[in-house]
């Protein structure tokens, strides 16, 4: 089998594992923060399938997302930037975000259930 097809395969079952994994219950919900370079940003949390991210009203693709054992959710966006952020109570979704080419910046964030 040529090097492609292997690296095929193993993409395609690395996606279908990442898409497969449902995220803590206590995650679900919509979250809103004003912090960092949201003017507001929203992330909704589904109980399965896509989660949404939005900044200002517009739509922000983020291109990978997994949950955390802590429970809380790591998010990678399409421009380069990527979110850690840990349930630090039942309303709150506390952690950082790292802007895209500053990987040594860590801005506070802080996410309030809506």
């Amino acid at each position: 089998m040529k090097w492609y097809a292997v690296m095929f395969l193993l993409l395609v079952g690395f996606v279908w594992s990442v898409s497969a994994q449902e995220i803590d219950p206590k995650l679900v919900g919509i979250w809103e923060t004003k912090d960092g370079p949201c003017t507001p940003c929203t992330l909704t949390i589904p109980e399965k399938g896509s989660l949404i991210f939005t900044q200002a009203g517009s739509a922000v693709q983020v291109v990978f997302s997994r949950g955390t054992s802590v429970p809380g959710i790591d998010l990678v966006f399409q421009a380069g930037g990527k979110a850690s952020l840990d349930l630090k109570s039942s309303n709150a979704l506390v952690g950082f975000y790292t802007p895209p080419n500053q990987p040594t910046i860590f801005q506070i964030v802080s996410f309030h259930r809506k």
